[in-house]
């Protein structure tokens, strides 16, 4: 008797459902490992993407995660332009500024240093950016001491 090697509806469909089951696995892996860095900015999520590529497919990454794969491929071809550059560097000046003065300086008067070093800067972009950073200058010291009284 020969033997037919024709499959079944049913076993089609038992294999279509399984391939389904491993597809919606592999998304619940890629939503739970990713979860840290789905409410972040873009640079963060692609980041994210470039250091799974070799585990899961770019194109499931981007669809799962709400990514446009062009752009993906656009920041992965330059991921520093210009800025970017130009924040890192606003950052670290601000920060050195922000502790040179003893974390008494506020957005304002770090604007004004930053001016006067040659930058061009407002002082409403240095108050975002240590916002960001997470710094905030301490307040005025309360006079104490001795009273004068007449």
């Amino acid at each position: 008797m020969k033997q037919d090697n024709k499959i079944s509806a049913a076993d089609l469909y038992a294999a279509s459902l399984e391939l389904e089951i491993k597809k919606a696995e592999l998304k619940f892996e890629i939503l739970k490992n990713a979860g840290s860095c789905i409410s972040k900015k873009k640079d963060v999520l692609y980041d994210f993407i470039l250091q799974n590529e070799k585990r899961y497919s770019i194109r499931l990454m981007t669809e799962v995660l709400g990514a446009s794969r062009y752009w993906y491929h656009k920041w992965k071809k330059n991921p520093l332009n210009e800025t970017k550059r130009r924040k890192i560097l606003m950052h670290q000046e601000i920060t050195r500024l922000f502790f040179a003065f003893e974390r008494r300086y506020g957005s304002e008067r770090i604007a004004v240093e930053l001016r006067h070093a040659g930058h061009k800067i407002s002082s409403k972009t240095v108050r975002n950016y240590m916002r960001e950073l997470g710094l905030s200058a301490r307040g005025k010291k309360e006079l104490t001491g001795v009273r004068i009284r007449s």
